[in-house]
């Protein structure tokens, strides 16, 4: 499975978890995946069951950091996919240190104008930069 097909795979979990409440053991099977559909995607689900269990046992610094980097903006009032690829997002540059950060935004983006709408990549990016930028401030102390 290549990781961007992963990754949605891994925002998709995220965002069935925060709208339905849906049990993280019952994800983490992705259950709506089905190899053998056609849809594309090949391969374990190692990577997108990693990202999914990673955010959510690290949920609370993961959306305490988000929070630090909403500009004018309560994380209520956010799209609940977009909430979903930036927790997807700030895991990753947190806890994946060996996927540069700029593919780890850039997959984001990516994800942001496939999933999102039209603007929120833009709002996806600034965000996630100001997060970097905190990640690297914190490397470097």
């Amino acid at each position: 499975m290549s990781r961007r097909k992963g990754r949605r795979l891994a925002v998709q979990a995220l965002y069935s978890w925060d709208v339905g409440n849906t049990d993280p053991e019952v994800l983490a099977t992705f259950p709506w995946y089905d190899s053998k559909s056609g849809n594309g995607i090949d391969g374990t689900l190692d990577f997108p069951r990693l990202i999914l269990q990673g955010t959510l046992e690290n949920i609370t610094e993961i959306d305490d950091l988000i929070r630090k980097h909403l500009e004018h903006w309560d994380m209520d009032r956010l799209a609940r996919v977009d909430l979903a690829i930036l927790r997807m997002g700030t895991y990753s540059l947190l806890y994946q240190p060996a996927i540069p950060a700029q593919v780890t935004i850039d997959e984001a983006v990516e994800l942001a104008k496939e999933l999102s709408t039209d603007e929120a990549y833009r709002f996806i990016n600034g965000v996630l930069d100001g997060v970097r930028r905190r990640v690297q401030d914190r490397e470097d102390d």
